[in-house]
């Protein structure tokens, strides 16, 4: 091993996971503690092999190590011999005591309900939450980052101070694969980049990165959505008069979500594959082709949720019957599609190709982390979800070219499956009616996305344009690097608020990566909290931009220090939305602001170029919150700028 893998080692060891001992937990009460292990240590890598106790027939960790980069996988085996069984517990198998470090701060990603993760900072391991999935630690000039993965048969968890291994099933009796990746570096943002880059390079992490998912074209456009606008009462006749009022607005909305309400159901079951007349009298058909043809709506997609509808299959309709075969009952006693992958494709590719043949052109899938407590008790978490998002994507690959959004679904288990998709969502809903939910919303998503940006194009859901919160929603999506929709009532539509965030033809303007905290507000944040992205663009440099949201309830007065931007550094000019002025900044500057409740600056940050003819940038639409990913750039003089 080269120094830093030596060095990293000896921190996981001795630090990190408090000396590599294992606790671990049989059924029938059989539990003990691994504390003795031999090491074999090889170029690359260190396999701990452990002295056995418990009845197990094998218990080791495997150490690979690249620079500042280091994934650990277990194989662990409880031998079935002379009638005797005692496989793992179903929950926190093993275990691992989390640390002898002391860190300065930490940032943990925790589960504030079975579908969502939630931003904490603290400053001990023992402050951690249940069911952290990422976690960020500052121990002096460095920053640690731990991923934990998940096996063959299991996922991996960060429990309050242990780090945890459980399948959900009982009495598996190996446990195999990748359980935790860990880097490190002076830059925080580089720690979770290389922690997702070597994961990914060695395979504990078998889906793609981002760079390697392809974004649907149709999400490069406008949309609205009908969830928030009718929630289940959507009706076509309700789509329609929301349709007139953007034409009659020329707001350029290019596609549509029929969200919750359009589906046949009894008690929360699916009862049929086809839209309810009721609601759609004319049928999903004639609806579509006039939202296409008279209104001019590019794309039209449907809402369904993971396991056919909130509760399942209902095992009493014509349906289940037609279906049984691609079937299966849970221990809860929910039917969802089966077990078996290639009976649970026929299940979709039968609903999918009956909705492609009326128009539809994408889906929205919801409720996905509830799987696993569907499952529980059939098969491993792991496994049953790898086998049903391979299964759903199948059949939206056939039928819709790839289209989908996943959501309610930021369970690892859920989010280290998806073999090919490009957007989840990023955070909890929207609460139009929720009093200050977009401070919540802003801080789950921007803090999500540290991490969830590395795998997929991060949904920061659906926003009213006609709200106390329109216009920091909508800096928000500006930045965001996401789809951006609205989800808008009738007659409550801005487009004063709308064309801001988008291009005047219904395209959007997408930046890089996702909007993610600046270095000063990682580890926390006080009145203000400041975010950044950027776009290479197709010009041959790299434009930046940040924005500053105040969270309090009065004004506030501050500065943006440049060098908290990652990567900013040379001479640029910055130009602010909403005072109109232009900035000469450099890596030593500040961006300073004032704003007054529920105020927000914005800056797109351009770099100075040279030629013969002076000092010139190349400026977006000043009429555009954040113009920096637009192809429509004009070359300015700085001389013309009046700084």
């Amino acid at each position: 091993m080269n120094e830093n893998s030596t060095t990293l080692y000896e921190f996981i060891k001795s630090k990190l996971l408090n000396g590599l001992h294992a606790d671990i937990s049989c059924i029938r009460g059989v539990s003990g503690k691994l504390a003795e292990f031999s090491e074999e240590i090889g170029d690359d890598s260190v396999t701990l092999t452990y002295k056995l106790e418990c009845g197990l027939e094998r218990f080791a960790i495997r150490v690979d190590l690249s620079g500042d980069s280091a994934v650990l996988s277990i194989d662990a085996w409880v031998p079935v011999q002379n009638g005797s069984y005692r496989g793992f517990s179903p929950e926190r198998a093993v275990s691992f005591t989390l640390g002898d470090v002391e860190p300065d701060a930490l940032l943990g990603s925790h589960h504030d309900c079975p579908w969502w993760m939630y931003p904490t900072f603290l400053k001990s391991f023992d402050e951690l939450k249940p069911r952290t999935q990422s976690l960020l630690v500052k121990s002096g000039e460095l920053n640690y980052y731990m991923l934990p993965l998940c096996g063959d048969d299991f996922y991996c968890e960060i429990n309050s101070d242990k780090l945890t291994i459980s399948s959900d099933t009982s009495g598996l009796c190996r446990l195999t694969g990748a359980f935790l990746a860990v880097s490190v570096s002076a830059d925080p943002y580089k720690a979770v980049d290389d922690c997702f880059k070597y994961a990914r390079e060695t395979g504990a992490i078998r889906v793609p990165l981002k760079a390697e998912r392809t974004l649907p074209e149709l999400f490069r456009g406008f949309g609205w959505c009908t969830w928030d606008a009718f929630y289940a009462k959507v009706t076509s006749k309700g789509i329609f008069e929301k349709l007139d009022e953007f034409r009659e607005k020329n707001i350029p909305v290019k596609w549509v979500i029929i969200d919750d309400g359009w589906i046949q159901n009894r008690d929360s079951r699916l009862t049929s594959f086809e839209e309810n007349r009721e609601k759609f009298p004319e049928g999903f058909k004639a609806t579509i082709e006039r939202m296409k043809e008279e209104y001019g709506i590019e794309k039209v997609g449907v809402w369904h949720a993971f396991n056919g509808y909130w509760n399942g299959v209902d095992p009493n309709s014509a349906l289940y019957y037609g279906q049984r075969d691609n079937l299966d009952t849970t221990p809860s006693g929910v039917v969802v599609p089966s077990f078996d992958e290639d009976k649970a494709f026929r299940f979709w590719d039968s609903w999918h190709s009956y909705l492609a043949s009326v128009g539809v052109d994408f889906v929205k899938v919801d409720n996905q982390s509830s799987n696993s407590a569907y499952i529980n008790g059939a098969l491993p978490t792991a496994e049953g979800c790898r086998k049903a998002h391979n299964a759903l994507e199948r059949s939206v690959y056939k039928n819709f070219g790839g289209a989908i959004i996943n959501c309610m679904g930021m369970d690892m288990e859920n989010v280290l499956a998806r073999p090919r998709s490009a957007v989840s969502r990023n955070s909890d809903d929207f609460f139009p009616r929720r009093e200050r939910g977009f401070v919540k919303h802003l801080v789950q998503n921007v803090y999500n996305a540290i991490w969830h940006g590395q795998l997929y194009y991060c949904d920061f859901d659906m926003w009213w344009s006609d709200h106390e919160s329109a216009v920091q929603s909508g800096v928000l999506r500006a930045i965001s690097g996401s789809p951006i929709y609205v989800s808008d009532e009738v007659n409550k539509s801005s487009r004063d608020a709308i064309l801001p965030v988008v291009e005047d033809d219904g395209r959007v303007m997408l930046c890089d990566n996702a909007a993610r905290p600046t270095l000063d507000c990682i580890y926390g944040f006080g009145d203000v909290l400041t975010v950044w992205n950027q776009s290479g663009g197709s010009f041959g440099c790299t434009i930046y931009g940040a924005a500053a949201f105040n969270l309090s309830d009065s004004e506030v007065k501050g500065s943006l220090a440049a060098a908290d931007i990652p990567g900013l550094d040379g001479d640029y000019v910055a130009y602010e939305y909403f005072t109109k002025r232009f900035t000469r900044v450099n890596k030593g500057s500040t961006l300073d602001y004032v704003l007054g409740t529920s105020g927000v600056a914005v800056w797109s940050i351009y770099p100075v170029l040279r030629d013969g003819s002076g000092e010139y940038i190349l400026l977006g639409d000043v009429s555009k919150y954040l113009p920096i990913a637009s192809g429509r750039k004009v070359r300015t003089a700085v001389s013309e700028l009046g700084i």
